[in-house]
């Protein structure tokens, strides 16, 4: 393939653009595309189904790279072109100087090409990024499979052959627990939002009333059954707590056990779920409510934490994440998963907060935000991730 004299990174990610439904993930990678395809070029395999969809997208061409501008091509891959021979004749195909990896437990997008790129002997760096997955809550789930790829990797050695993108000291220590020391780990943020997209609108808050939302997948790890479950057994009377929630169902038997507590929510609560919406839909969306309710049993990153700070909704969160100290910041309450009085109590303050109050937590929650989510610094990080790398 013919190539503009700047160096090439060969993206794997089980999903990205025009796919939604996986969050975090597919935002992480068109940032790193976006900010720095004036320095590289990007080849990115990807499926060519969002998550938990069976039709392909619409109007996009599967199997064959598609040159999206002069720095960007990708490969839509159907289900049925994915296997071994295929995997390695595209690894092969692309004259690039860097593997990057958006996934750890995923066969295709990460075990393949890693085994591929060893076994074929091609002398490449890779960069992985285990995106949230090697944290405690998060191993927890599906245990079984997880210890497999950890086990394999620990076999072939793939642990000392990569280089490790961590999104904070937190994920780094998580690396460091699973796989042990000594490894080539770098503290690489995720790119994050710019200054220009804060706005500050909050919304009319009355006592005795309160919106909240879920902004994610519907799985084990994003917990929603915690959350459901902690307002079910809130002691409330003449208040009304609305509670929506938003994102792709990817663990049916999951959902299924959160409709049975939804159903017999108290009249006080109205839950709703609204399925998923498109990324540049969200700012607009959440408007609406005051709170994210998100007691997730891990992130590396939380790109739906970062929307709600963003666009001044104060966050109800667990304390498995990079966004601490939110009470003492006033723009929200990070809380032990073990603590659900704490939950409880968080509600309630929500609902018994007016304007004034509300008022203050929505600027701090953008204060905040711009403190800790808004920097450039990040895009030199993650170019200077690549540029050491080869």
């Amino acid at each position: 393939m013919e190539l503009k004299n700047k160096k090439t990174v060969l993206i794997f990610a089980d999903w990205y653009l025009p796919g939604y439904k996986a969050g975090g993930p597919i935002k992480s990678i068109y940032s790193i595309v976006s900010y720095l395809k004036d320095d590289f070029n990007f080849f990115i395999i990807t499926s060519n189904t969002d998550l938990g969809e069976l039709v392909p997208y619409e109007n996009i061409v599967s199997d064959q790279f598609i040159k999206v501008d002069d720095s960007v091509s990708i490969f839509y891959a159907s289900k049925g072109f994915l296997k071994r021979k295929n995997i390695l004749h595209l690894i092969k195909s692309v004259n690039f100087d860097v593997l990057y990896l958006n996934s750890l437990f995923s066969f295709y997008f990460s075990l393949l090409p890693i085994f591929f790129h060893i076994t074929a002997s091609i002398k490449k760096p890779i960069v992985l990024a285990p995106r949230g997955m090697l944290g405690e809550g998060a191993l927890k789930i599906k245990s079984k499979k997880k210890n497999i790829f950890i086990s394999l990797f620990k076999l072939i050695n793939i642990h000392k052959r990569v280089i490790w993108q961590a999104t904070s000291e937190q994920e780094k220590k998580e690396i460091n627990k699973v796989f042990g020391k000594n490894l080539n780990i770098a503290v690489v943020p995720n790119l994050q939002y710019s200054a220009s997209s804060i706005l500050h609108k909050p919304l009319f808050k009355t006592k005795g009333c309160v919106k909240l939302f879920f902004l994610s997948r519907i799985s084990e790890k994003k917990n929603l059954l915690f959350a459901l479950n902690i307002l079910s057994n809130l002691k409330i009377d003449n208040t009304v707590v609305v509670f929506d929630i938003i994102g792709p169902i990817e663990d049916l038997l999951y959902w299924q056990k959160c409709k049975k507590i939804i159903d017999k929510m108290p009249n006080t609560i109205k839950v709703t779920y609204h399925s998923a919406i498109q990324n540049s839909e969200v700012p607009q969306f959440i408007y609406g409510y005051h709170f994210l309710f998100l007691p997730t049993f891990n992130e590396n990153y939380g790109h739906a934490i970062v929307e709600s700070l963003v666009n001044g909704k104060p966050i109800i969160i667990s304390d498995q994440t990079p966004w601490r100290n939110l009470k003492e910041n006033g723009s929200g309450w990070d809380i032990s998963l073990d603590d659900e009085k704490g939950f409880s109590q968080a509600i309630l303050n929500c609902i018994d907060m007016g304007q004034e109050e509300y008022n203050e937590m929505s600027k701090n929650s953008i204060d905040y935000a711009k403190k800790y989510c808004v920097s450039m610094a990040s895009v030199e990080l993650t170019k200077q991730l690549f540029i050491n790398a080869c």
